[in-house]
């Protein structure tokens, strides 16, 4: 039981790191509060179900099902999310702070309830269910050991190409023109092509994360890609600091540790497993306040640097 838990802990830890190094670029170091991050993980996960899906039969209603292999769907997925922050980014880009925030979150619930209405993309409430998607156990391989190698590799990678990106002088640009726009714009660099891309970049491994979170559950359904999925995600940043991958990564592990650890206790009735759901997302809400409140990590930050 607890190897189970380590295990799910690392595989859906690894997948959604992916989604919260995808925001610390686009917020701690572009400047940008998006709340639309689901969207882009929705968009990501549907590409790659409608790629891989066989074609519609009997009861389904969905339009389009081009049975291609998993590789090709996964690719879809992140130019899905590509293409969507690209529509989203270039419109929304242009304002700042709580009406960025705001704008992001409407575009996400547009897209939450054209899925759940338009049952011609993914048969709309229902969803589509056993999405194809690589079997390891043909050559021998435990699926759920290969899957979660799959989310730390897509972790990692997805860290190493940010934290090299930001090391460059491209990532100079970007803290230039987060901590000041008007002077970064005075020595002729293009701000908003800068936000932009940086706005675009992040979506694509937030696509490819939806992509495996498909492969994983074999299901894409509106119910699974609400706001909740934003939610957890900044407070996964917050938790483990901004302007830093490792705490990215930290805080989103943690926070996935403590909702697995949650559902592991065993409970006699149904009304027991409410309430307990109910005191985690309680929990939940009052580290997110303490560590606003506190901010523990930039106290321990200034005290290293003195």
């Amino acid at each position: 039981m607890i190897q189970s838990m380590l295990m799910s802990t690392l595989m859906f830890g690894a997948m959604f790191s992916v989604l919260t190094i995808s925001l610390n670029l686009q917020y701690a170091r572009g400047g940008m509060i998006n709340f639309g991050t689901v969207a882009y993980f929705a968009a990501g996960a549907y590409a790659y179900a409608i790629f891989t899906q066989e074609p519609p039969s009997g009861l389904d209603q969905y339009a389009f099902g081009l049975n291609a292999p998993w590789w090709v769907g996964f690719i879809a997925a992140g130019l899905a999310a590509m293409i969507f922050a690209l529509v989203t980014g270039w419109p929304t880009l242009r304002l700042r702070g709580e009406y960025l925030a705001l704008t992001t979150f409407a575009f996400a619930e547009v897209l939450h309830s054209v899925l759940l209405n338009e049952r011609r993309i993914g048969n709309g409430s229902v969803g589509m269910a056993n999405v194809e998607r690589p079997d390891p156990t043909v050559l021998g391989l435990d699926d759920t050991l290969v899957y979660t190698l799959a989310a730390c590799a897509l972790m990692l990678a997805t860290a190493w190409i940010f934290r090299r990106l930001l090391a460059s002088p491209y990532g100079r640009l970007v803290d230039a023109t987060r901590d000041d726009e008007i002077a970064a714009e005075a020595v002729g660099k293009n701000t908003a092509r800068v936000r932009l891309q940086i706005f675009v970049i992040s979506a694509i491994p937030i696509g490819l994360a939806g992509a495996l979170y498909a492969m994983i559950t074999t299901l894409v359904a509106p119910a699974l890609f609400t706001a909740e999925v934003t939610f957890f995600v900044w407070i996964a940043l917050a938790l483990g600091g901004e302007r830093t991958i490792i705490g990215a990564i930290l805080g989103t592990m943690a926070l996935v540790f403590f909702q697995e650890a949650v559902r592991m206790i065993p409970f006699e009735t149904v009304r027991s497993a409410q309430i307990a759901a109910s005191v985690e997302e309680v929990i939940t809400g009052i580290l997110f306040i303490i560590v606003l409140r506190w901010q523990p990590w930039d106290r321990l930050s200034r005290k290293a640097q003195s």
